[in-house]
């Protein structure tokens, strides 16, 4: 289970990068960090290589993302992973 790390560069538009970390709190795999003017660090705990890179896809296109940096990417041995916001069920991903 790859567990990324993201660096998110937002909008400066307050009311647009406000509605990305909206859109972002929807998506349990996904843990935010605290937004530091407009960047904004980003854990994926993703159930395996599709999942995370369709994750970061989408977050790539969300009006509001000017940059995705990947700061990290960890590869999990076996099928559970410590962080309490991980997917439970994989398969209905």
């Amino acid at each position: 289970m790859p567990v990324s790390g993201l660096l998110l560069t937002l909008s400066t538009e307050e009311h647009v990068a406000a509605e990305v970390v909206r859109r972002l709190q929807s998506r349990r795999e996904i843990l935010l960090g605290e937004l530091q003017q407009q960047w904004l660090p980003v854990a994926v705990d993703g159930c395996d290589e599709r999942h995370s890179r369709e994750v970061h896809d989408w977050i790539v296109k969300l009006p509001g993302v000017v940059f995705v940096d990947v700061v990290s990417v960890h590869f999990e041995d076996g099928e559970q992973t410590s962080s309490p916001h991980a997917l439970t069920d994989c398969k209905a991903a």
